[in-house]
Parts: C-alpha cells; structure tokens; sequence
C-alpha cells in the first residue's frame, strides 16, 4: 500500500467522514467509498464547480490558484482539494453534527 492510499483510508476511518472521492486530472473517479451512482453525480458537479473557482481566482489573480475549497452547507462540510500538480484531487464530505475538522495532507 502506497503513501497516498494510507492516507486515504486514514482519512475514510475519521468519525464523521461520509465519503472520499479520488479523482484524475480527466474527472474520472479512481477511489471512491461512496456508491457508483453518488460517486458519478459529486464527480461531475464539483469537477463544474472547481473549474469555475478556478477561473474566478485566474481573474482575481492570474499568479494565484484555489488549492482548496471548503463548502459548508446545513448538512454537510465538503472539501475539495486539488493535486500538487493538479492532477488528482480528493473530495471529502463530513457530517455537520460533530462539526467535524479534519485537514487534508497533501497525498501526492
């Protein structure tokens, strides 16, 4: 077991943690603990929503880029976290009850 798959199952053990979705740079899913169909439909929305941050930060600041979003809604904390060299990146929703905290190492 490689670097980044013990840290993604350590990440899937915190309490509180709904899901861990790694994937590449093509916005295929290539880990995930969530079922086929969540995994495909967080896939898709937050590969659009991370594009346009992306574009967003660009016009605020061409030398600047989001690394890290973090949503919170009534329901859930998401983190989306992008790659090193972007070319993977983790999305991790928690659970709000506990408000959970947990930061992501970079795994690549």
């Amino acid at each position: 077991m490689n670097e980044a798959e013990k840290t993604i199952k350590r990440i899937q053990a915190q309490k509180g943690v709904e899901g861990v979705i790694v994937v590449n740079a093509e916005g295929i899913p290539i880990e995930s603990n969530l079922d086929h169909q969540r995994t495909l439909h967080y896939t898709y929305n937050f590969q659009q929503l991370l594009a346009r941050t992306q574009r967003v930060m660009k016009d605020l600041d061409p030398q600047n880029e989001a690394s890290l979003l973090d949503i919170q809604t009534e329901k859930n904390n998401i983190l989306i976290s992008t790659g090193k060299e972007k070319y993977i990146y983790v999305i991790v929703t928690f659970h709000v009850p506990g408000k959970l905290r947990l930061y992501i190492t970079q795994l690549w």
